[in-house]
């Protein structure tokens, strides 16, 4: 009997050694989950150039998706910065890594829109992220969108 009684006290030592040695496994395994998901951040500099005066101020919106460039939905985020020296400079502290689209232009009368002629051309200067050639309307997202994936990322965008 006491045999048995020794087997079936180290049989219940082992199972309580190998469950706790589970448990710290799962919870390592659980912690390094988390800490790889935490969502990296990284700063964006906008300098906004051509600018033909010191008028008025620059309306700038930054989109994270196709949906929010095409006003579908909410812009991710958006400023109004003033000129100076013919330039224009916004940064932006932790946006996460992901692709972004930036449209800005020139608000010279500072009345919050941008102004047309009556066919509907406008007469503010205006600009996108990555300066596509721009024929008949606004250019598409892919053509504008970029990439953060480092800790500071600088764009230029030069008013047309």
């Amino acid at each position: 009997m006491k045999n048995i009684s020794k087997i079936k006290s180290c049989k219940i030592k082992s199972l309580s050694i190998l469950f706790i040695g589970i448990c710290i496994f799962s919870a390592n395994f659980l912690f390094a989950q988390n800490k790889d998901d935490k969502q990296k951040m990284g700063n964006l500099t906008v300098v906004i150039t051509d600018i033909e005066n010191n008028k008025g101020n620059i309306q700038i919106g930054l989109f994270n998706s196709e949906e929010s460039y095409k006003g579908e939905k909410e812009k991710f985020k958006g400023a109004i910065i003033k000129v100076k020296n013919n330039k224009a400079i916004w940064i932006l502290k932790d946006i996460p890594y992901g692709n972004y689209a930036i449209k800005a232009f020139h608000d010279e009368n500072s009345d919050d829109k941008m102004n047309t002629n009556f066919i509907g051309i406008p007469i503010e200067k205006y600009g996108f992220s990555n300066n596509p050639s721009i024929l008949f309307g606004a250019p598409s997202y892919s053509k504008t969108k970029f990439l953060i994936n480092s800790v500071n990322t600088k764009i230029e965008i030069k008013l047309k």
